[in-house]
């Protein structure tokens, strides 16, 4: 009888363990490999599985792999995730466009873009280590996995999930399997010199395909038992395809990780590799056709995904249960913290909330606002996360101060001004004991050369103050009818104390007062200059609003600027004496807006109106006159008035009051025309302002196409009082 009990004990113990046996499913994982823009095509792939009802028990990826796989790991479906792509500006995402309306407006009216801008650092330059910040890219990221802020241990995530970076120091590969999961992902894909790498863990790290593209064995050691590869490098890189940065750069990551994608591709079990057509890491704008390839590998495998997940369903019934995750849109914040600067400057950070807290706010106006702390050029490595805090969220901002100086060069070239090459050294923070506080030194090396020295300092959040110190030197030809009439040269020294009213990024209101110390030579005699020098001041008031969407080629927005200038004093060196010519009592206005309209995608209109007026009797020096003529935006002084169809300053004068028009079209890609029409009264006698005899109108026509360099633009044109047409030639952005 016990040994008729110990058989049938025995062999139910069998029974349970071949049952426990038969129904413990294999866990399936499935590796995503980096490839940049490739990577749009593991997403339909990724529905596949989902719609054969292949249980994914494991994902992980290098690069874009670790963006496709950690939006899958949150929770988001293949369709949601798809969707989120074709939302995307990628340009601006990819090179960190900035949008107009976040420029301070400084920028907009200095409308500076520098060749190249090197960071100084004990007193050495250095190279900037990536093109872009990628701050877009840290601001999508964190908003796309929002949902998933509570969790730290990514083994806690809907479907377990970790990515792969590469240790720039010891030059092995990183894998992140907790921690932030946004930062992890964005140091995951830091392509190097595109993006600036990532600091986690005391760990400096770039992009995983450094060193690990296609991390299969690292699934292995999670336990996988089934694992699902999708490949997207390429086999080989023909030698003649590798005639550029980025062709080397997919060599070479190729190259680095080779080994472990040789052994990743024999250790998969199921393993894909669309056929891209030739699509590369940076086709982000091709999502479109990337996509459908995926669609095409998906086809193709579905058959494939249909038989494993049916297989594993014979081993015992199991439902596939997602959370359907949806991005979030807005927040309750409660509180601000700010890391990775001084306590004493975290105020300014703070304050953009904090005296509205706790608040209901859009993640476009977190996003917006953190974009500006970047654009205003004391911040950089930018990037927020949040917290739970009583009633709402704690948001964190974590950045660091540009504290280091900056070396930038540019260079233009246009018929007005000739050709110059600009050098700028600019410290922010200057000192840093001074909050907020820039100084600036341009020195253009040119056939007008100038040398200009900027001091700027913030008080409190609109308010602030300057000194501008500058010397200006350029010659002025004035043409009746292409027939030169005064040829005269200009040096002007100028210092200028000012105070700045600055509400917001589009106006700025400024009063200050000014000097200038100016000798002007005669070379032919027309305007009986002598070669002494003349001494003036005056006090001026300036109002300037703009929000056009582009500097160079607007397709919407206004450009105001209006001048007042009082002259009250003015005198001559002579000998070493200033001598005193008395007091002026001149008033100087000058105003012009522009309005630009959208027609289409691609074209735009814009119209305009401009005025210079002045004051009283009294004679006003030549220095002040308006100067009207000529086609360039880098206008020295104020005073000097484009006019289509006009040599520079072919016209100098008291009193003007024209209209302008401008129809724009970006006929292919970066090429565009623009027709000019500019038509008003000009004159330096009140009383014949408005005469026949002062009507003046031109007309033009300008081919450009834009490149990284700015605008190049060549002009022809023609006018009423000219009887030969007119060139002009643009190179390069303006300073």
């Amino acid at each position: 009888m016990t040994i008729l009990i110990m058989t049938l004990f025995i062999s139910n113990v069998q029974a349970k363990i071949l049952e426990d046996s038969l129904s413990r499913r294999p866990k399936v994982g499935v590796v995503l490999c980096g490839g940049g823009a490739k990577g749009f095509a593991q997403i339909r792939i990724l529905k596949a599985m989902d719609e054969a009802g292949v249980p994914i028990d494991y994902i992980a990826g290098t690069s874009i792999g670790s963006i496709i796989g950690a939006l899958y790991a949150i929770g988001y479906d293949p369709d949601t995730i798809e969707k989120l792509v074709r939302e995307q500006d990628w340009n601006r995402i990819l090179y960190d466009v900035f949008p107009e309306n976040v420029e301070p407006v400084e920028k907009k009216i200095y409308d500076r873009r520098y060749l190249a801008t090197f960071p100084i650092s004990n007193g050495k330059m250095k190279i900037k280590s990536s093109f872009v910040e990628g701050v877009y890219v840290n601001l999508l990221l964190s908003r796309l996995m929002l949902p998933a802020h509570k969790i730290h241990d990514y083994h806690d995530l809907p479907v377990p999930f970790f990515c792969i970076g590469t240790d720039v120091e010891h030059a092995t590969q990183y894998e992140m399997n907790s921690g932030d999961l946004p930062r992890s992902v964005r140091a995951s894909m830091s392509i190097p010199f595109l993006f600036q790498p990532v600091r986690i863990d005391d760990r400096l790290l770039v992009d995983g395909g450094m060193v690990n593209n296609f991390p299969v064995r690292n699934m292995e050691e999670h336990g996988a038992d089934i694992i699902i590869g999708i490949d997207l490098e390429d086999a080989t890189i023909p030698a003649e395809q590798i005639d550029n940065s980025l062709g080397l750069l997919s060599s070479l990551m190729n190259l680095s990780s080779l080994e472990e994608s040789l052994y990743a591709r024999s250790h998969c079990d199921i393993y894909i590799r669309p056929n891209l057509h030739g699509r590369n890491m940076l086709s982000f704008n091709d999502f479109d056709s990337i996509i459908q390839y995926g669609q095409d590998a998906a086809d193709e495998f579905f058959p494939k995904f249909k038989r494993l997940a049916d297989s594993l369903q014979q081993l015992g019934h199991f439902e596939i249960e997602r959370p359907h995750t949806q991005p979030i849109n807005e927040l309750t914040i409660v509180d601000v913290d700010v890391k990775g600067i001084p306590d004493k400057h975290k105020h300014f950070i703070e304050n953009i909330y904090g005296n509205k807290l706790p608040a209901t706010v859009s993640l476009d106006v977190v996003e917006e606002n953190l974009v500006k702390l970047k654009t205003s050029g004391y911040y950089e490595n930018i990037w927020y996360n949040v917290s739970e805090g009583p009633g709402g969220y704690v948001l964190t901002v974590n950045c660091t101060e540009v504290a280091n100086t900056t070396l930038s060069v540019a260079i233009h070239y246009d018929n007005n001004y000739g050709i110059g090459a600009l050098v700028n050294i600019t410290a922010k923070n200057f000192l840093k004991s001074i909050d907020r506080a820039t100084l600036s030194l341009d020195v253009n090396i040119a056939e007008s050369p100038y040398i200009k020295a900027r001091f700027n300092k913030q008080m409190g959040k609109v308010f602030r103050y300057g000194i501008d110190l500058s010397v200006y030197s350029f010659d002025i030809d004035q043409y009746d009818d292409k027939t030169l009439t005064n040829s005269y040269s200009i040096q002007d020294n100028n210092l200028d104390i000012y105070m700045q009213l600055v509400p917001n990024n589009k106006q700025e209101i400024r009063i200050g007062a000014a000097a200038d110390y100016v000798h002007m030579k005669d070379f032919i005699g027309t305007n009986q200059l002598n070669s002494d020098y003349h001494f003036y001041s005056y006090v001026y008031l300036r109002y300037i609003y703009i929000n056009e969407d582009s500097p160079s080629f607007a397709r919407r927005g206004w450009r105001l600027n209006i001048n007042g200038k009082w002259l009250f004093f003015e005198g001559l060196n002579n000998g070493g004496d200033l001598v005193s010519n008395g007091w002026q009592q001149s008033v100087v206005l000058h105003g012009n807006v522009i309005k630009s309209f959208s027609l289409s995608r691609k074209s735009s209109l814009k119209m305009g109106l401009e005025a210079g007026y002045k004051v009283g009797t009294n004679e006003i020096p030549l220095f002040y006159k308006f100067m009207v003529g000529g086609q360039s935006k880098m206008n020295y002084f104020d005073n000097i008035i484009a006019f289509t169809g006009l040599e520079f300053t072919e016209k100098v004068v008291d009193y003007v009051a024209m209209g302008k028009m401008a129809y724009q079209w970006n006929f292919y890609k970066r090429l565009y025309l623009i027709a000019n029409i500019d038509a008003g009264y000009i004159n330096s006698a009140y009383d014949m302002w408005f005469d026949d005899n002062s009507f003046v109108a031109g007309a033009g026509m300008t081919f450009g196409v834009d490149t990284l360099i700015g605008p190049i633009e060549v002009s022809f044109m023609g006018s009423n009082i000219n009887s030969k047409p007119v060139g002009f030639i643009n190179v390069g952005f303006w300073y």
